[in-house]
């Protein structure tokens, strides 16, 4: 049991590099818990909330959605388990990217929605 939601937990979401950042926001992970549900299988979470340091570590943009808990990136593994993914995140979000090993997903007002973008 997730101490999030029935399935995840903080720790999950918390920064990677160990700073102890966690306060990812509800409504992302109540949204991730929804494409979990419908998939009926775990979802590894890649990347959630990132401190700024570990943001630039990354190479990612210094607007990133992760900074303030907005995003979170979930992985997958080969194009069968990505097309199931992709499908149910773009039934639950309408900020969606594309990458080689993650589905990037976001709930950040702030940027445009109804977008779908691929990582080079």
């Amino acid at each position: 049991m997730g101490d999030l939601t029935t399935n995840f937990n903080r720790s999950e979401f918390a920064c990677k590099c160990g700073c102890g950042k966690d306060d990812i926001k509800e409504e992302l992970v109540i949204k991730i818990q929804l494409i979990r549900d419908q998939l009926g299988r775990s979802i590894r979470i890649n990347s959630g909330i990132r401190c700024e340091q570990h943001n630039a570590n990354t190479k990612a943009s210094p607007s990133s959605s992760h900074i303030d808990g907005w995003a979170a990136d979930l992985g997958y593994s080969g194009s069968a388990e990505r097309y199931g993914l992709l499908k149910a995140a773009i039934e639950v979000f309408d900020r969606v990217g594309i990458a080689k090993t993650f589905i990037h997903v976001d709930v950040d007002s702030s940027k445009s929605p109804r977008v779908v973008w691929l990582y080079s």
